[in-house]
């Protein structure tokens, strides 16, 4: 797969502050299917974009082998830090990725965007900027903590369902997001998540009979007190997670190396050949 380097947006003025957006990745160890996520997703989020924004990969419990093979690629995607985290001491309970997504919230950008390793976009309009339309919807609705859009929902086991009226047009107001692709405003959720137990680490649990990890947080932060989690379908951009269910209704996925590899070739065949053409006309 080509892969882009920077993403082309507007230049970044590192006299201007902390950006606008944080990006970032949450990474386990499949380096080869990261290689086309990252890039993948970049470019679908910030090609032309007119907001400023930073990339953060974070690797949490990341074999050091992996690690020594991620250096090299960080200038060709765009990444602006590496983090790296082990799984050895203050872990905390339920799902292994809780570990990572509770870590993202240092930081003094307003917004916040975390993508799963084994996410791929593709944006089917190129005029659309995904991170000025995130902004323009938390400033018009100051009820709306997180932002979600997963194309493949229906495979979900707890169904997604309105709750409510849409928040605008093309944009539903749901009962439950997905850790794939979440967009924070920063101000907004972190208090109330803090409240909740988010940061703590006897919080999460994952059996097959009652789970409640980072996702069922957001969730519960997202749809009480008044607040509501925005689900802009409508919006020119189509997001994938990379896996299939062990089974159908299955809380669990496959996590299988193959099976990603295989549901990404499958999603460029489908994509690309579109966003190339769409590209081309644009040019």
């Amino acid at each position: 797969m080509k892969q882009t380097g920077q993403p082309r947006g507007t230049v970044q003025n590192s006299n201007a502050g902390d950006p606008t957006f944080r990006i970032s990745f949450l990474f386990h160890k499949d380096l080869a299917l990261l290689s086309q996520t990252l890039p993948r997703c970049l470019e679908a989020l910030t090609r032309h974009t007119q907001e400023t924004y930073e990339v953060v990969l974070h690797c949490d419990g990341t074999p050091p082998e992996t690690i020594a093979r991620l250096t090299s690629h960080l200038d060709q995607w765009g990444v602006d830090e590496l983090r790296v985290r082990r799984r050895d001491r203050f872990v905390p309970s339920g799902d292994a990725s809780n570990n990572g997504h509770r870590r993202f919230f240092d930081l003094r950008s307003p917004y916040l965007i975390v993508i799963e390793d084994d996410v791929v976009m593709y944006r089917t309009d190129p005029s659309f900027d995904p991170l000025g339309a995130c902004r323009r919807l938390f400033e018009r609705h100051p009820h709306v903590p997180v932002l979600s859009k997963v194309s493949d929902y229906d495979q979900w086991s707890w169904k997604l369902e309105d709750k409510g009226d849409e928040i605008e047009p093309g944009v539903r107001s749901v009962n439950r997001l997905s850790t794939h692709f979440i967009a924070y405003d920063v101000q907004r959720f972190t208090p109330v998540a803090n409240r909740f137990g988010a940061f703590d680490l006897d919080v999460f649990i994952d059996r097959h009979d009652l789970s409640y990890n980072w996702e069922d947080l957001v969730s519960h932060v997202g749809t009480t007190g008044g607040r509501h989690i925005a689900f802009p379908e409508s919006w020119p951009i189509e997001i994938f997670h990379c896996d299939r269910k062990v089974e159908p209704g299955s809380m669990y996925h496959t996590q299988d190396p193959e099976m990603k590899a295989h549901v990404l070739a499958e999603l460029e065949q489908r994509f690309r050949p579109v966003m190339d053409k769409n590209e081309g006309a644009v040019a």
